[in-house]
């Protein structure tokens, strides 16, 4: 009965785990997640797309330039009292003992433009340049956070595989010590005590190591959390060796490829356009602009009588109402400036125009440059891959020899090191093809490393 009812137990306690959510089951963190997140999160991005909507309103502004506008002068005050209105200014001041009264005067003016000679609409397109300014500045920023994000990732995931390499030569260490320890026991004369101090050395020398990489580890957690956000520690997925079919695209068409999404080159092109259009706009200002404007007021005073009789000549200063509307011609032209303000925005487009010119033949040099290293580190990779397949046999066979009295333990250690040298290097070439991977796709401005290679 009591089996029975224990069975019965772990049954029911095996059905309860098999269903409770595992809160330990979070899945390493991908590139792409990664990407995702600092696309949401980064600070940089953030800071950017902020311009964005300053710009914005900018264009609004411009947009909105034809809406009427007003401006309202107001004022109220006391005012010494006049006898009669035969009195004289100055009489006012000898009452000012007197009684006292108040004034107001209220001029509501409003004004709208008409006609600007195309200044507002230049204006417009200037504003329209101005966004889209932002808007691909935007998609720098992006770019390099693409890249810094890549960038610490890649570098925790080698700095991961590095402590896998450290471990396993630990472990090689460590069977060449249990090996030496059984020969000399066994009297063999292959070996001598000074080996146990090579030993040592290589293990201390490990962990020296082991040390080094753990504070980049932790550098690189830092790194990968400014733009993503993600509280540390930071699994990430381990490190892909499959490079074999990887196989870049031709120079030419990387070339191409920077010359349509480069961003300093739409940045240079947009400034040329902002650059032609301020000369216009200053070309602009030798003509007149036409106006709607006009007044609303109103003035009273209990201090001062009002006049019995209005005509052309005479007028009440203090009191009255009324309006009036009509079309005005402005012109603010100051001759001798505007001929120097135009020769400079002139001088200026054509130097924007030069700059791009430059710029294109010098982004040209760095993609082939970029380009150049990218494939001498995909090469590398196949070099030290080879490298490293021998240096394994090689050690391999140095054990065997070392096993059956026959070798040194000055010789395994070397072959150790030269594995452990070689497979550290084959790490930091795979780390190296991606970095300068990552390098070509910044300076091409692609949206993607898979636009720099060849489909499979």
């Amino acid at each position: 009965m009591f089996d029975k009812v224990t069975t019965i137990i772990s049954f029911a306690v095996f059905c309860i785990c098999l269903f409770l959510p595992c809160t330990n089951s979070a899945a390493p963190l991908t590139l792409e997640e990664a990407y995702a997140l600092a696309q949401s999160n980064s600070p940089q991005i953030k800071a950017q797309d902020y311009s964005v909507q300053a710009a914005q309103a900018q264009l609004s502004e411009a947009r909105y330039y034809w809406a009427p506008k007003f401006k309202l002068n107001s004022m109220f005050g006391p005012m010494p009292k006049e006898k009669d209105i035969d009195s004289s200014i100055d009489d006012i001041w000898s009452n000012i003992t007197g009684e006292w009264g108040f004034t107001t005067r209220n001029y509501l003016e409003f004004w709208m433009p008409l006609f600007t000679s195309l200044k507002v609409y230049n204006t417009r397109q200037l504003a329209e340049i101005g966004l889209d300014v932002e808007k691909i500045r935007v998609q720098g920023e992006r770019l390099k956070v693409d890249y810094d994000v890549a960038r610490a990732f890649y570098g925790l995931q080698l700095a991961n595989a590095g402590e896998d390499v450290i471990k396993e030569a630990l472990q090689l260490v460590d069977r060449l010590q249990n090996e030496y320890d059984k020969l000399m026991q066994a009297g063999s004369s292959s070996v001598k005590e000074t080996d146990q101090y090579r030993i040592e050395l290589a293990k201390a020398k490990l962990e020296q190591i082991k040390n080094e990489i753990y504070a980049s580890k932790v550098y690189a957690m830092q790194a990968l959390g400014v733009h993503t956000g993600l509280p540390q520690p930071i699994e990430v997925s381990e490190m892909d060796f499959q490079l074999e079919e990887l196989k870049l695209i031709e120079q030419e068409e990387a070339v191409a490829l920077a010359r349509q999404h480069r961003t300093e080159l739409k940045l240079l092109h947009k400034a040329e356009l902002a650059a032609l259009k301020q000369a216009k706009i200053q070309w602009l200002q030798w003509f007149p602009d036409l106006v709607l404007a006009g007044e609303v007021y109103y003035k009273y005073s209990n201090a001062v009588p009002k006049l019995s009789e209005k005509n052309f000549f005479l007028n009440d200063n203090y009191n009255g109402a009324g309006f009036f509307a009509g079309f005005v011609l402005r012109w603010e032209l100051d001759p001798v400036s505007q001929v120097f303000k135009v020769r400079r925005a002139d001088a200026l487009a054509q130097r924007a125009i030069s700059q791009r010119q430059l710029a294109i033949a010098g982004i040209e040099l760095e993609v082939v440059k970029q380009y150049q290293d990218t494939a001498a580190a995909l090469q590398k990779v196949e070099i030290v891959k080879n490298a490293r397949r021998a240096a394994k046999r090689f050690m391999s066979q140095e054990f065997v020899d070392y096993d059956a009295g026959q070798g040194k333990a000055n010789d395994v250690v070397a072959a150790i090191t030269a594995y452990i040298e070689l497979r550290s290097a084959y790490l930091h070439a795979l780390h190296d093809f991606r970095l300068a991977l990552l390098k070509l796709k910044l300076t091409c401005g692609a949206a993607q490393s898979a636009d720099l290679l060849q489909a499979e």
